[in-house]
């Protein structure tokens, strides 16, 4: 049975996902991040950027210049009482600058792991993910694949 700490979790969650990161409505996100989040994994950004809110608007906001039809699918979630991992597929259109690359017009699809942390308040606090941005990367033709590799 969850307590009613992890279902309020898992309704933040929810609810940032959704009106946040889905709709683009980054001045929402400290109705559910904690001003003080820290972000353990930023996925090769240097220490420290996408910490509190401004670093999530920061990062977030590239994220949907390159991807506007940016669209996080929640599969599953799991808690454990303190914190919430939550499996999740993402897609998204390459229609504007990523990582030094200009617009692709290609379509991605791809998965990630994301744990978070919350404080007393029930915003988050803490955040840990994984995300197969090789495969991201691959999917929009900026990377070689496996068969230009063996050539």
């Amino acid at each position: 049975m969850q307590s009613t700490n992890e279902e309020r979790n898992q309704t933040t969650i929810r609810r940032l996902i959704e009106e946040v990161i889905n709709q683009g409505r980054l001045d929402l996100c400290d109705q559910y991040l904690a001003a003080d989040r820290i972000d353990h994994e930023t996925y090769g950004l240097p220490e420290g950027m996408s910490n509190g809110h401004d670093g999530f608007k920061r990062v977030l906001g590239v994220f949907i210049e390159a991807f506007p039809d940016l669209h996080l699918s929640i599969k599953f979630m799991i808690s454990d009482g303190e914190r919430l991992a939550v499996y999740l597929k993402t897609s998204g259109t390459h229609l504007g600058p990523f990582m030094g690359a200009p617009a692709t017009g290609k379509r991605f699809e791809a998965s990630g792991v994301d744990i978070f942390a919350f404080n007393a308040e029930g915003l988050v606090s803490q955040h840990w993910g994984a995300f197969d941005t090789l495969g991201v990367m691959l999917q929009l033709g900026l990377f070689p694949g496996p068969t230009a590799v063996a050539a």
